[in-house]
């Protein structure tokens, strides 16, 4: 069940000298290849201790918020991944959470698939209620869904993302959690991982 987390912790683990690369002032972004994505989604995890980099999975030790504020917003950036096509698959996630609702919706694009490259489109989330578990946590379920385009072909895609809030390592305030992945109405084999930081 863990398979594909691992190798998602694996890969990273490999490529880790990546995350320091960028910080140019150019006005144009560098490209953003599987590896790089693998890399600085590794770091985020390292850097907030949610997941844990040995099994890929949400950290034991890490305690999901019971409460939350009933107003304000805030908006999380981070990475989403998932399995496609015989791969994994990976791209940029962006989650904005509304407080006083409370509710959460969410987008994802820049998806690069680790041998296919790059599949281009994007997936959003509408707002979907923010709850307490029967644990007593604070959860959502929702599903980011797009046309995913790559090598000429164009695969409906559904990757559905069950999320909890964490304070995380450094007070740093995370979005993690575990995904499903559908494709062409083809659910994918192996699941995947989502972490996003204000």
């Amino acid at each position: 069940m863990m398979k594909n987390q691992v190798k998602y912790l694996v890969l990273a683990g490999v490529i880790a000298g990546l995350a320091g690369c960028g910080g140019s002032s150019s006005s144009t972004p560098a490209v953003r290849d599987y590896a790089t994505l693998v890399s600085e989604a590794q770091q985020m995890a390292l850097d907030t201790g949610v997941i844990d980099t040995n099994t890929g999975a949400i950290d034991p030790n890490a305690t999901a918020l019971t409460t939350l504020p009933t107003n304000g917003s805030g908006t999380y950036t981070g990475y989403v991944s998932g399995s496609a096509n015989g791969g994994e698959l990976i791209g940029e996630l962006t989650l904005t959470a509304d407080l006083a609702t409370p509710q959460i919706s969410g987008s994802a694009a820049n998806f690069q698939h680790e041998t296919d490259g790059a599949y281009s489109g994007s997936m959003t989330m509408p707002n979907v209620p923010i709850s307490t578990n029967l644990a007593g946590e604070q959860e959502f379920a929702g599903q980011l869904s797009g046309d995913l385009d790559n090598g000429g072909s164009t695969y409906a895609t559904v990757i559905g993302m069950t999320g909890h809030f964490y304070d995380g390592d450094n007070g740093v305030n995370t979005i993690a959690g575990d995904t499903t992945t559908t494709i062409d109405l083809v659910p994918q084999p192996e699941p995947g991982v989502f972490i996003a930081t204000q």
